[in-house]
Parts: C-alpha cells; sequence; structure tokens
C-alpha cells in the first residue's frame, strides 16, 4: 500500500496551521473520535475496501512493550522468519536487541534498567501470545501486509526499513515500525486526537498489502453530510490528471453518494479514497478521519473548508508550477533528524505555500 495515508491519515501529518485556525472547530466528541477508529467503520465498508485483520484487545504486556524505552524485538519460537530486518539475537536467545544500553560498561543506572524492562516484556507470553496470532494473521493475508493501528500508521518510521514502506513479511517488521514509530507511541499515550475516548482499546490492524498508485489517491472533505472538496494526496505534479479531473470528482463523488453518505455517522469527517488504476472503474476507501484542525488538509486550508460557502470546492491537484514542493512527498523526513532544523522550514501549511509560489509564477510571466 505504498503512498498510502493510512491512518495518517497522517500519522505525523499534522500541519502547523494558525492558531485562529483552531478557532473554526467545535471540541471533538468521543464518538466521533470513535467513529474514525478502524475497527468501528471496517465492518460498515468491508465490501468497498482492502480486507483486513483486527487484533483486539491487544494484550497488556504487549501495549506496554510498545511503550517501554528500547527496541528489543522478540524472536520466533520457530526461527522461520522471512521478513527483511533480521533478527540478530542469538541461537539460545529469546529476544534481540538495538541498543548499546550497558554493552560497554559505561551506561547509566537508568539506561542499563529500562533495557532490563523491555527485554522483560519482549519475553513476556502476552507478548509471545501476541505476535503468534501476528503471524497467524499475516498468513491468512497472504504473506505481505500494511501495519496500522486504530487511529493511525506508523508512517513516520518507515524509513528504518529497507524498502521504505509499511510492507511487513513478519514479526520483527511489525515490532521494529511500531516501536520506532512516535505517531504510535502517541495515540497508545495520549490518543490520535490529544484525548483518549471512554472505552476505546488499542487495536493492531494488518491489512493485505496493495502497491497503490500514489496519484490516485484522494481526501474528500465533508462537511455537515455534504461532499465539499477533494484533494489529491500525493504531493507531486502528474500531468495526465488534469485531463481525468471531470472523472475524478464524478467517480469520487458518485462514491460518496452510494457508499459513504448513509453509512458513516458522523455529520463532518474526511475520507480517502483509491481509484484502482485498472481501468480506474473502483473506489476503494482507505481510511476515515474526524473533521478537526490536526488532519491534513493537504492542498486546501481549514479556513476554505469551513467557510459557510454552499458551493462545492472541487478537486484540487498538484500544480506544475509548484513543483518545488517534491520534497514533501518524503513526509515524515522530520522523524531522521531534531525536530528544530524543520520547523521553520514546515511552519506553513502547504496550501499557502502553493499559493505564494503561484503569485510568483504569474509574476514572472
Amino acid at each position: 500500500m505504498s503512498g498510502a495515508p493510512e491512518g495518517h491519515a497522517d500519522t505525523g501529518a499534522e500541519q502547523n496551521h494558525s492558531d485562529d485556525e483552531r478557532l473554526l472547530f467545535e471540541p471533538l466528541s468521543h464518538e466521533e473520535i470513535l467513529n474514525c477508529a478502524f475497527s468501528s467503520w471496517y465492518p460498515r465498508f468491508r465490501r468497498v475496501t482492502i480486507k483486513s485483520e483486527i487484533i483486539k484487545p491487544l494484550e497488556r504486556d504487549f501495549v506496554d512493550y510498545l511503550l517501554a524505552d528500547g527496541v528489543v524485538l522478540p524472536e520466533h519460537e520457530d526461527r522461520q522468519y522471512r521478513g527483511e530486518i533480521e533478527v540478530v539475537g542469538g541461537s539460545g536467545s529469546e529476544w534481540s536487541e538495538w541498543s548499546d544500553d550497558g554493552e560497554d560498561g559505561d551506561g547509566d543506572g537508568d539506561g542499563d534498567a529500562e533495557a532490563s524492562d523491555v527485554r522483560r516484556l519482549a519475553q513476556s507470553p502476552g507478548v509471545k501470545r501476541t505476535c503468534a496470532e501476528i503471524r497467524r494473521r499475516i498468513e491468512a493475508l497472504g504473506g505481505e501486509v500494511f501495519l496500522r493501528m486504530g487511529w493511525s500508521a506508523p508512517a513516520d518510521a518507515s524509513w528504518i526499513t529497507s524498502t521504505g514502506t509499511l510492507k511487513c513479511r513478519g514479526v520483527p517488521d511489525i515490532c521494529s515500525l511500531l516501536k520506532g514509530s512516535n505517531a504510535i507511541a502517541r495515540d497508545l499515550a495520549a490518543g490520535r486526537y490529544g484525548v483518549q475516548p471512554s472505552g476505546a482499546e488499542p487495536e493492531l490492524v494488518l491489512r493485505r498489502w496493495a502497491n497503490l498508485t500514489p496519484s490516485m489517491l484522494f481526501r474528500c472533505f465533508v462537511r455537515f453530510t455534504r461532499l465539499v472538496a477533494i484533494s489529491q494526496v500525493d504531493y507531486q505534479h502528474y500531468a495526465f490528471l488534469a485531463g481525468m479531473a471531470d472523472e475524478i470528482t464524478a467517480k469520487l463523488t458518485r462514491f460518496f453518494a452510494d457508499h459513504v453518505a448513509a453509512q458513516f455517522p458522523s455529520q463532518s469527517y474526511c475520507f480517502d479514497a483509491y481509484i484502482a488504476a485498472a481501468g480506474r472503474d473502483q473506489v476503494f476507501v482507505v481510511d476515515f478521519e474526524p473533521w478537526a484542525h490536526s488532519v491534513d488538509t493537504y492542498l486546501f486550508s481549514w479556513r476554505e473548508l469551513a467557510a459557510d460557502a454552499a458551493e462545492f470546492l472541487g478537486l484540487r491537484l498538484f500544480p506544475e508550477y509548484a513543483s518545488g514542493l517534491a520534497y514533501y512527498s518524503s513526509r515524515y523526513a522530520a522523524s531522521r533528524c531534531p525536530a528544530e532544523v524543520t520547523d521553520d522550514a514546515l511552519r506553513g501549511s502547504v496550501a499557502a505555500a502553493i499559493e505564494r509560489m503561484k503569485s510568483e509564477h504569474q509574476g514572472a510571466q
């Protein structure tokens, strides 16, 4: 599912919107947040989305293991791992550790204690049971899966994999991505939208792997049950999309009317949709997000979307003159260096940056 904004629908995808835009939003209700949990919407849209397996409830040991500092990968009982991240523990070891805490004798006591704690959790019965269940579900989905949790995917950690994607073939892939993701740690500790809804339980989702074409992924914005705008998701210019704009708009508008409008219970929300490349006749739901300030609006601003205007804002595509923003496609590059290095570069929204480029482009003509 390369290029998908799963659970991120982002997943570290928050834009640095100006503070005054926050005044456009009412506080999210627990119901609105729960409606966007994967296990809430998947049963309603099973026929128009990618086949998935949900592991819920998660063992408490496994959740504690994900939140514990340090990266220790549980080892397979059968040691038949076909993934891309090698388990490096010894032949008699029950764990493999990607940490040098205490190994050179210079580590402090806190580091040693943290390493010991995560090592203990990695060997716990609850983690072993969860790993066995993960392997079973991966096999049921054909051996290659896309990983996410209830609200987010660990897309901010995809850079640690050899493929740069969230494709997983085994437990070490799963655990490395989950433990390397700030988005997942945030979801588990504080909630995807800054609040933990009452009754919410952590859930692990495995989706059958599919090579999605990034150019055909779109975010649709629904305001008071009405589709108000559609944005291209990938921050790249694709010349062929301009000639397909009317067709894309018609397909997504029809899909919303036929499959989403009467099924999704919230009044205002966003959903990501994918138009299949083969004939481009089939549309799939990829994810849902609430109408919230922290959700990525891509090529629109929240001020545009929240306006009371009755007209449909249409489909917005990444313009050719803004190709200098291609670096935005490396959406989680900030996860690879200190935050202060990238804060200034990402302070404005993409929509505002494109408007500045548009003005400069017109001025140069």
